[in-house]
C-alpha cells in the first residue's frame, strides 16, 4: 500500500490540469440576458466559443497524459543528468 499508482511528481501536473479545467469553465460563466426580449451578443463571444473549450479539452489532454505516464513527468532536468544523456 505504499505505492501510488501516480508518481509523486506528477501530482502537481495533475493539479495544474484541474486548474486548466476550471479555468475554462470560469470562461463559460456569465453573458445572460437580464430579460428574455432582450438578445445579448455575449452569448457569442470568443472566449465562450473558442478559448474556453480550448482550455477544458487541453485541462483533459493533460489528466490524461498525467494518468497514462508511469514515470515521472520532469520537465527540467539536471545538469547532471543532461550529460549522462549525451
Amino acid at each position: 500500500m505504499d505505492k501510488f499508482a501516480i508518481p509523486k511528481e506528477n501530482v502537481l501536473y495533475l493539479i495544474i490540469g484541474l486548474a486548466v479545467i476550471i479555468l475554462g469553465c470560469l470562461f463559460l460563466m456569465g453573458g445572460g440576458a437580464d430579460s428574455p426580449e432582450v438578445f445579448n451578443y455575449a452569448l457569442f463571444s470568443f472566449s465562450r466559443m473558442y478559448v474556453a473549450p480550448l482550455l477544458i479539452v487541453g485541462g483533459f489532454v493533460i489528466e490524461l497524459l498525467v494518468l497514462l505516464r508511469r514515470r515521472p513527468i520532469t520537465l527540467f532536468r539536471n545538469r547532471k543528468e543532461k550529460e549522462e544523456v549525451k
